[in-house]
């Protein structure tokens, strides 16, 4: 939505009470504070307007989410999560605060404005719209909470200082609980808006969220009717060009996005712009692991590791060095790195390819500037770098990044839909080779069908594993692969080592790929995949041991 949550909220915690204040109109900086003690200030829609915007805020207040998920798991590494990565984490951990503050910010907001709302004079399109609104966000924090806590403390009401003491609700009922949300929030909320308010929460939004909790939690019959239920609104479709989902100038045209966290380009003083730019660009530390980048297959369909391919070739093309003409002017790589599914390169910036331009020269082939592992060797051990959501257009100014960070998509629709009925034990394998094709075969894909590369008549598993495959390449960086590893039980295969190519070896006029471990880390099956609730909740509620 253009004036993505207008109206910047900073929350104000006296202890568990959450106000709103607005900080860009002048007409709302002196007006009296609205807290969780003060329902006279829920007067005018104006009051719920802005206060809904809130909501929003607080959902998009880390602005490194959900993308930094991916980078403690399989699919990159950076030194700042190294307690996450390395799994060594513990109730203080600052990133394990971040996630759960943020979600109950968003929560004890959208309590306030669902438990005030019917005090003030609305129109029923605009009631239901606010209603919805709130009742989604919430649900969305809940369902995050469930999936990296567990059994947290289920707060539905504003709190006064004597209710800060809550005990844990079991994850089966905080599941009920957001099903029942999602329910309610699919109900009341629009299937669309007018172009101005694009990236509210929807109609659709709602019931893909739904799927996905009925998929998590293993309910495939459920998560199987959610996803034809998203199907049957017909207004979402996969986009052709695969990397364009993910920049802000194509979002007028996004027909594959269905719910995402909405920034603006270069607004970072009002608190709605992102750092992805500057992160992935300008920041070595930022980097891709080799175990990622092997899992984009030739364009015929095969694993780079199938001793049956025959496009797989690790020869050094000296074109790629230094002065990198052909680089620039035709998209050239390396040989190991050409004839791969295209998702790499949106995806991932690779040894001696394009990785940004020259100040002021966005556009101009000449100003591409080329990736050379060993001159970013200090920061980067990896020897790749991350290019899904980087929007050029930023060109060197840093923090300004308008990308929307998506959290859930057509394509998340057409995958889980085939994972839930591959899950079942009993289904049609035309029907859910369709599903994959249609992911795979995008015009700016087109990758090999299943029919065509793994053949007709497989097995369940072989199937499963297809999907899994699948689901991998295509959501890279989109903050779901911890879950996909959590709903799977595959830690002990995917919290591995951290593999890369020795950057030293790769410099400007000679290139030796040399794969080695650059970190390393075990899975603890006692540890598992649920995170401690943090020691600032447990600290100040009692009745939390």
């Amino acid at each position: 939505m253009k004036n993505k949550y207008n109206t910047c909220f900073n929350p104000i915690l006296i202890l568990i009470c959450v106000m709103f204040l607005g900080c860009n109109d002048d007409e709302f900086i002196e007006r009296s504070p609205i807290d969780f003690l003060a329902p006279d200030n829920f007067k005018t829609e104006k009051d719920i307007v802005h206060s809904v915007s809130g909501i929003y805020n607080a959902f998009i207040s880390d602005r490194e989410e959900p993308i930094k998920t991916d980078f403690i798991v399989d699919n990159g590494y950076y030194v700042g999560y190294q307690e996450m990565w390395k799994r060594i984490y513990n109730n203080e951990t600052s990133f394990i605060e971040q996630k759960w503050s943020r979600n109950y910010s968003t929560i004890l907001r959208a309590n306030t404005v669902l438990f005030y709302i019917d005090n003030v004079p609305l129109s029923e399109e605009k009631y239901n719209q606010y209603k919805g609104e709130a009742t989604f966000l919430r649900a969305l924090a809940y369902f995050d909470l469930l999936e990296f806590y567990g059994a947290v403390p289920l707060r539905t009401e504003p709190e006064s200082l004597s209710q800060k003491d809550k005990a844990l609700s079991s994850e089966n009922d905080i599941l009920e609980f957001v099903l029942a949300e999602l329910e309610t929030a699919s109900e009341l909320l629009p299937i669309i808006y007018e172009p101005s308010e694009r990236g509210r929460a929807t109609k659709g939004a709602a019931l893909a969220m739904k799927a996905r909790a009925y998929l998590y939690h293993n309910n495939y019959e459920m998560a199987i009717e959610y996803c034809q239920k998203v199907k049957g609104l017909e207004i979402y479709n996969l986009m052709d060009n695969f990397g364009s989902i993910f920049l802000p100038e194509n979002e007028a045209a996004n027909t594959e996005t269905i719910f995402d966290l909405q920034f603006e380009t270069n607004e970072a003083k009002r608190g709605l712009s992102n750092s992805w730019y500057t992160r992935f660009v300008f920041w070595g530390g930022y980097q891709i692991s080799q175990n990622l980048e092997e899992q984009f297959y030739s364009t015929n369909g095969l694993s780079i590791d199938n001793p049956s391919n025959t496009l797989y070739d690790e020869s050094i093309n000296p074109g790629v060095y230094n002065p990198s003409t052909k680089v620039k002017q035709e998209n050239l790589y390396d040989n190991r790195f050409s004839n791969r599914d295209p998702r790499l390169h949106a995806t991932i910036v690779v040894p001696y390819s394009f990785y940004r331009y020259k100040i002021g020269g966005v556009g101009n082939n000449d100003d591409k500037e080329i990736y050379y592992p060993s001159n970013q060797r200090a920061a980067n051990f990896s020897s790749f770098k991350a290019r899904k959501y980087v929007d050029y257009s930023n060109n060197w100014v840093q923090d300004i990044s308008g990308v929307n960070p998506i959290i859930i998509r057509f394509a998340d629709i057409l995958l889980m839909e085939a994972e839930a009925m591959v899950e079942t034990g009993t289904y049609d394998e035309v029907y859910v080779n369709d599903l994959i094709n249609q992911v795979r075969q995008r015009p700016s894909v087109m990758m090999p069908k299943v029919g065509d590369v793994e053949g007709l008549g497989i097995s369940q598993d072989a199937m499963r594993q297809i999907i899994r495959h699948e689901r991998r390449v295509e959501f890279a960086l989109e903050g779901l692969r911890y879950f996909d590893i959590k709903r799977w039980d595959i830690g002990f295969e995917a919290f591995k080592n951290a593999r890369g190519y020795e950057p030293i070896l790769l410099k400007t006029n000679s290139a030796t790929y040399k794969v080695y471990d650059f970190e390393t880390r075990t899975f603890d099956p006692a540890v598992g995949y649920l995170w401690p609730i943090p020691r600032i909740e447990t600290d100040s509620n009692n009745l939390i041991q």
